[in-house]
C-alpha cells in the first residue's frame, strides 16, 4: 500500500498549521505559517506558540488580515489551524440574513394580523373593511412570493441552472402586462409607455423577461419621489439586430461611485429613499445575470442633481431574427 505523505498534504493546504506539545512548544509549522511571520521554519522548533499567537483569543490579525484560530487536542499534541476570515463578506452575509429575516417577518406579521382580525371579528366588519383587509393580505402575499422567487433565482444562478427557454417574445405585450401589475401596486405614480414603430420580437425566456421588467419597474417606482413618473421606451437598439428597453425614473439618483456596485449581490445603496423601503439587495443582481444569460446587456445612467435627478436603466436583448436564433442554437449545443 502506498504511504500517504501527510506533511506534503499539509503543505498544500490554504491555511496555517501548527503542531504544539503540551509544554506549548512548537513541534511543526507549515510553510504558510513561516511566510506569514517571515521566519525560517527550521528555527521555530521548540519556541513557545504564544510568542506568535494570542493565548486567550480565537482570532489573530496578521498583515492587516484577520485569521480564525481553531485548536484540536489529542493525547500528545495540540494542533492549531489558522484560516483567513473575510470580514467584509461576513458583514455582507450577516446584513443579508438580517434583511431577509425582516423582509419575511413584516409581510407574515401583516397577513397573520389581518387574518386574525377577520376571524375574530368577521361579523362586525362591513364589506369595505373586509375588502380592504383581503387586499392587504393579497399585497403582502405577493411581496412574500417575490422575495422567495428572488431567493430561488439566486440559488439557480449560483449553481448555473438557468433553465432558459428562449423563443420569440412580443416585448410590447409583455411590458404592458407588467405595467398593469405595477400600476396597481403604485397608484400614485404616473407611468408612460412609448413603443417605436417596427420593433421586432425579442429572443428571450418569456417568464424571465417578465421577472426582469417587474424588478426594474418596481425599483423605478419604489425609489422615485412621491408622484414621480416612470417612463418605459421600447425601440430598436443602436446595435444591429437588438432591441432596446429603457426604464427611466425620477428618484434621488445614484452617485457615480456606486454605479458599479448596484449590480452586486446583497447590495443596497444608502439614501433617504432606500431607508424608507425594504429590499433584499438581490433584484438588480438577478436582472443583470438573466439578461446576460439571454445574450443581452444592461446599462445605467444616473444623476443626483435636482431637478434632473433620476436613473435610466437600458437593457438590450437580441431580436428574434433567424441569424440570432441560429447562433443561439449553435451555442447551446
Amino acid at each position: 500500500m502506498e504511504k500517504i505523505d501527510f506533511k506534503n498534504i499539509v503543505e498544500q493546504l490554504d491555511s496555517v498549521v501548527l503542531v504544539v506539545d503540551y509544554d506549548y512548544k512548537i513541534v511543526y509549522a507549515n510553510s504558510y505559517f513561516c511566510s506569514l511571520f517571515n521566519t525560517n521554519c527550521e528555527m521555530l522548533s521548540g519556541k513557545n506558540v504564544f510568542d506568535f499567537l494570542p493565548e486567550k483569543s480565537d482570532t489573530v490579525v496578521i498583515k492587516d488580515y484577520t485569521y480564525k484560530i481553531t485548536k484540536y487536542d489529542d493525547e500528545f499534541y495540540s494542533y492549531y489551524y489558522l484560516t483567513i476570515v473575510d470580514s467584509q463578506m461576513e458583514k455582507v452575509y450577516s446584513d443579508f440574513i438580517s434583511t431577509v429575516s425582516h423582509e419575511l417577518r413584516t409581510p407574515l406579521t401583516s397577513i397573520r394580523g389581518f387574518a386574525d382580525t377577520m376571524l375574530m371579528s368577521f361579523d362586525k366588519l362591513d364589506k369595505a373593511q373586509i375588502q380592504k383587509f383581503l387586499g392587504i393580505i393579497k399585497e403582502q402575499s405577493n411581496r412574500l412570493i417575490k422575495l422567495v422567487e428572488n431567493l430561488l433565482s439566486i440559488s439557480k444562478i449560483q449553481v448555473h441552472q438557468s433553465n432558459l427557454v428562449l423563443k420569440s417574445v412580443n416585448a410590447k405585450s409583455q411590458i404592458e402586462q407588467v405595467l398593469d401589475i405595477i400600476k396597481n401596486q403604485y397608484p400614485s405614480h404616473p407611468f408612460e409607455f412609448h413603443c417605436n414603430d417596427n420593433v421586432p420580437n425579442i429572443l428571450a425566456d418569456e417568464n424571465k423577461f417578465q421577472q426582469i421588467m417587474i424588478n426594474l419597474l418596481d425599483n423605478a417606482a419604489k425609489y422615485s419621489y412621491d408622484r414621480g413618473s416612470v417612463k418605459v421606451t421600447l425601440a430598436n437598439a443602436q446595435k444591429e439586430n437588438y432591441v432596446s428597453i429603457k426604464v427611466e425614473d425620477h428618484g434621488v439618483g445614484i452617485e457615480p461611485d456606486n454605479l458599479s456596485r448596484i449590480f452586486e449581490k446583497f447590495t443596497r445603496i444608502e439614501n433617504h429613499l432606500t431607508r424608507k423601503t425594504q429590499g433584499s439587495g438581490l433584484g438588480l443582481y438577478i436582472v443583470k445575470n438573466l439578461i446576460e444569460k439571454m445574450g443581452g446587456q444592461i446599462f445605467v445612467e444616473s444623476s443626483t442633481v435636482l431637478p434632473n435627478s433620476g436613473s435610466t436603466f437600458e437593457i438590450i436583448l437580441p431580436a428574434a431574427t433567424y441569424t440570432n436564433q441560429s447562433k443561439r442554437a449553435l451555442e447551446d449545443k
